[in-house]
């Protein structure tokens, strides 16, 4: 069912009325009130587009933020649970390794160096290796 049409005179420059013929063709319309009618719709649109991400876009940050806030909690539950047991592990090693002071404060600053050129992907077998020559 076609939409009822009104009647509306409209004013524009000289120059855009030219624009608006030289690009009659390309736009596929038969007359400059096709031509003008389109690009109204289209303006209305990307206005109403510009509408939708006002009121998107913070309902967006609500579900990210409360998304990344679960990541946040379980990664930290991870990381609390990976240092109890290297903790533990450190106190089961110190309790019977009888290793100088200054053997540890050197092993340290080696550790901190290797798993800052390795950004943490350290594995057993190389520092195995490492230590036996």
């Amino acid at each position: 069912m076609k939409e009822e049409k009104t009647k509306t005179t409209l004013y524009c420059e000289k120059s855009l009325a030219g624009a608006i013929d030289a690009y009659l063709v390309k736009a596929n319309c038969r007359s400059r009130n096709e031509f003008f009618a389109r690009a109204v719709r289209h303006y209305i649109a990307f206005l109403q587009k510009e509408s939708d991400n006002e009121f998107l876009t913070p309902a967006l940050e609500s579900v990210m933020g409360g998304m990344i806030g679960g990541l946040e909690d379980r990664l930290a539950q991870i990381v609390f649970k990976l240092a109890v047991e290297v903790s533990m592990m450190l106190h089961v090693t110190a309790s019977g390794a009888g290793i100088p002071e200054e053997d540890l404060i050197r092993l340290r600053a080696m550790c901190v160096n290797e798993v800052k050129e390795l950004n943490g992907k350290i594995s057993f077998e190389k520092a195995y290796r490492h230590q036996k020559g």
